[in-house]
């Protein structure tokens, strides 16, 4: 594609203290080889250097942007606040340490421009550390199983996709601000609804492994919105097929939040989720 053909990318970049990272996150994306992207950067009340370290980029490159929370929130919060300046006809998604693959957006771009009836296209992406690197997918993962599996075992990485703004704000789905563990679940879960999803076999991001990230903190909070968000789908017509799934999602999230609190030694709290549950049983 010659450059004036090319659509524009949106890559959303949401940042809260990732001064440590973020220099490496931002270079793999003015690295790409597509060049009609924008990274608009959400701040959210860094208190580290981060906004020193994003203004020098900015004063570097005019296709980065950047927006400051009036607030701290959560990260499903800042997503959803961020939204509304996304200009692109696909967006990206990277946080401030994880990597997209230099060829990431041509590949993916050129791919969703010849197959206009695919939504969200994937790619394998890399699991790495400081002492190893591991692919996400093995094999190809189970696309061909629809929405149904989608749900009951979530398996995208969020780094790894590119998705048709189109199609999300003509059905009107976005970021939900209600959500923060679980934001990227029930955006691609909501728009594969409404259109293909596909998949790349080759790896175009990397996503960190650091158990210091927001990813790995505060699992039972990631179980609770599961939860909550199955008893949404619940009276939403446009699960009505999957109520089965949802089922067996809300009774995994129950059983997994019962595990971290027996973990804890919380007994009164899981007393309360069992009389809460009482089709739950515990052997």
């Amino acid at each position: 594609m010659k450059y004036y053909e090319e659509p524009l990318v949106s890559v959303l970049m949401n940042c809260y203290n990732g001064s440590r990272y973020i220099k490496n996150a931002i270079e793999s994306v003015i690295l790409q080889s597509y060049k009609n992207w924008e990274l608009v950067i959400w701040d959210n009340q860094s208190t580290d250097n981060s906004l020193d370290i994003i203004n020098l980029y900015k004063k570097k490159d005019k296709r980065i942007k950047c927006f400051v929370s009036k607030n701290h929130t959560d990260l499903g919060s800042g997503r959803a606040s961020a939204w509304k300046h996304l200009k692109g006809k696909y967006l990206a998604i990277l946080d401030t340490d994880d990597l997209f693959k230099s060829d990431k957006l041509l590949k993916q771009v050129t791919f969703l421009e010849k197959n206009k009836d695919i939504g969200i296209c994937i790619s394998n992406t890399e699991f790495f550390s400081s002492n190893q690197k591991k692919p996400l997918y093995k094999s190809t993962p189970p696309i061909k199983e629809g929405i149904k599996t989608l749900i009951e075992k979530y398996y995208i990485s969020l780094e790894s996709i590119l998705l048709s703004l189109d199609y999300a704000n003509s059905n009107n789905i976005a970021f939900d601000k209600r959500y923060s563990h679980i934001a990227d679940f029930d955006l691609i879960v909501r728009i594969t609804l409404k259109a293909k999803l596909s998949y790349m076999d080759e790896i175009l991001s990397a996503w960190r492994v650091d158990e210091s990230s927001q990813t790995w903190s505060n699992q039972e909070q990631f179980y609770y919105e599961l939860i909550n968000w199955t008893n949404d789908q619940f009276i939403n017509k446009d699960f009505f097929k999957y109520k089965n799934s949802l089922r067996k999602l809300k009774t995994k999230s129950y059983l997994r939040l019962i595990s971290e609190k027996i973990l804890k030694k919380e007994f009164s709290e899981i007393k309360r989720i069992i009389l809460k549950k009482k089709n739950i049983y515990l052997f």
